[in-house]
Order: C-alpha cells, then sequence, then structure tokens
C-alpha cells in the first residue's frame, strides 16, 4: 500500500495550510509509520528525522517519540550505525522530557558511544 497524495501536496510538498497543526502531525508521523510498514527504511528514518527539530521546538514529545522509534528501528534493520547513533540520541532526549530517565539513560549513553566510534563530533 502506498500514499497517494492530491496534486496541490505533491507539488508543493507541503500540507494545505487550511489543516490545523495537530492534524498536520498526526499525518506526518502517520506518514513515517507507513513508509517505515511500506519497507521504504530510509525514507522513513529521513522523514522521522527531518520532523524532529519542529516537533521538539512545539513540545510534542510523544509524537517525537513514536517517529524516533521507527527512525530507530529503519536505521537498525538498515545496519546504519550513524542513523542508528542519531535516532538513539533523540529518543533519548525525549525519553528525558517525557520523564523516562531510564530509557533515557540508555538511548543517550548508546547514542553517544555509537557516534564516538565513528569520529562525530557531539556539539
Amino acid at each position: 500500500m502506498s500514499l497517494t497524495f492530491p496534486a496541490s501536496f505533491a507539488d508543493g510538498n507541503e500540507f494545505p495550510a487550511s489543516l490545523d497543526e495537530s492534524t498536520r502531525v498526526a499525518l506526518e508521523v502517520a506518514a513515517v509509520q507507513h513508509a517505515f510498514e511500506d519497507g521504504m527504511l530510509t525514507d522513513a528514518w529521513q522523514l522521522a528525522w527531518s520532523m524532529e527539530p519542529r516537533l521538539v521546538e512545539t513540545g510534542r514529545w510523544q509524537e517525537v517519540l513514536v517517529t524516533q522509534k521507527v527512525a530507530l528501528t529503519a536505521a537498525l534493520r538498515l545496519g546504519d550505525r550513524l542513523l542508528e547513533g542519531q535516532a538513539r540520541l533523540a529518543l533519548g532526549r525525549a525519553c528525558l522530557e517525557v520523564g523516562d530517565h531510564r530509557r533515557a539513560g540508555h538511548h543517550l549513553a548508546e547514542g553517544t558511544s555509537i557516534l564516538r566510534t565513528l569520529g562525530v563530533p557531539l556539539d
């Protein structure tokens, strides 16, 4: 099953301005999940990663958790350690925000370790 968007979506790569923010975010989260379910692992990871800054900025931590769990699973299936490290850090930060300190610590430690091993500078 694949998503079919009206021409206005495909042309501008944006949802219409008439959609409220909650609906827009719900559709974007669904697109991440759908891409993953269709086996488009790289696309699912990229969609999740591109949404993360805006979701963080607007405090949508549950949506960050959902999309970054998908991103992490996609990265693991792809065997891509860089993507895994980045997804773990984002997931860890979201876990901190919702008070899940045990999972946050695990993901932050794993993500940091992976990225350091790969020589990725951490800000």
